[in-house]
């Protein structure tokens, strides 16, 4: 003889349900991590900065990041992610790329600006502010190929000498990696082009390159990129770190920030 099932575990097992349901695609939060405190203002460029070569190979497909940046379709990413490819497609989802109409790459920085018949809200600038040793910055993207996020503290100033495909030099802010997002290990590689926020929810940077072993990331410095991004007087959304993870989920819900696709062959 079967004996009935208790209401009291039908409902139980509702619940859990429920439970498990909500938390399933709930965005990941990132533990906050010890901060260092801050230090002087970030001084200027000098011969004795550190000294980075990057080594940046052949042309092949591959992803990074990039930004909305006018109401007017233009994007930025690094020019690495982009140099020399084919084809060029913003990802708007799993089975859409919209393509890019015009590459401008910068042949002096780790710049590139990109045209589409597609424009979203620009992120907020402050790239003219001086920059303090130990602030912290967020570096949002799609580190790997998914969605992910770094949080970082300001080192110094660096010389970064990238050879192989092209060849520039150029000076570079130097960050030390503090957390990440959770599950989120190994290189870094397709967080490239992506912005760096500071506590104010501003751009300050872009990733330009890594050192994993050293735990470092290397971001193109605001003068840099103020050359070829104007002030866009978007209201910033300031950002924490237990905020951060959240917010980086909603740019890229509003594809200010999306996937770029280099497509070659």
């Amino acid at each position: 003889m079967k004996l009935p099932i208790p209401d009291w575990l039908f409902y139980l097992g509702i619940l859990v349900a429920l439970i498990l349901y909500a938390n399933y695609d709930a965005p990941t939060v990132t533990p906050a991590p010890d901060l260092p405190g801050l230090g002087p203002l970030l001084p200027s460029e000098s011969p004795d900065d550190e000294r980075i070569l990057v080594q940046v190979d052949a042309p092949q497909s591959g992803v990074g990041t990039a930004f909305a940046v006018s109401n007017d379709g233009e994007w930025v990413t690094a020019r690495h992610v982009v140099d020399s490819c084919d084809e060029v497609g913003i990802r708007v989802n799993s089975r859409q790329l919209i393509r890019i109409a015009r590459t401008e790459i910068f042949q002096d920085v780790d710049l590139a600006r990109l045209t589409a018949p597609w424009s979203r809200e620009p992120l907020p600038t402050d790239l003219a502010s001086r920059r303090q040793i130990g602030e912290v910055g967020y570096f949002l993207g799609y580190p790997q190929g998914r969605p992910g996020e770094v949080v970082a503290s300001l080192l110094s100033r660096g010389r970064m000498s990238v050879r192989g495909r092209y060849r520039t030099d150029e000076g570079v802010l130097i960050w030390s990696e503090l957390g990440r997002s959770r599950g989120l290990t190994g290189s870094l590689g397709g967080l490239s082009g992506g912005p760096v926020l500071d506590s104010d929810g501003e751009l300050i940077g872009v990733v330009a390159a890594e050192s994993p072993r050293r735990g470092r990331i290397y971001t193109v410095a605001p003068r840099n990129l103020g050359r070829i991004v104007a002030p866009t007087g978007t209201t910033p959304t300031p950002v924490d770190l237990g905020s951060y993870a959240l917010y980086a989920d909603k740019l890229r819900r509003d594809r200010r920030i999306a996937q770029v696709v280099c497509i070659n062959g």
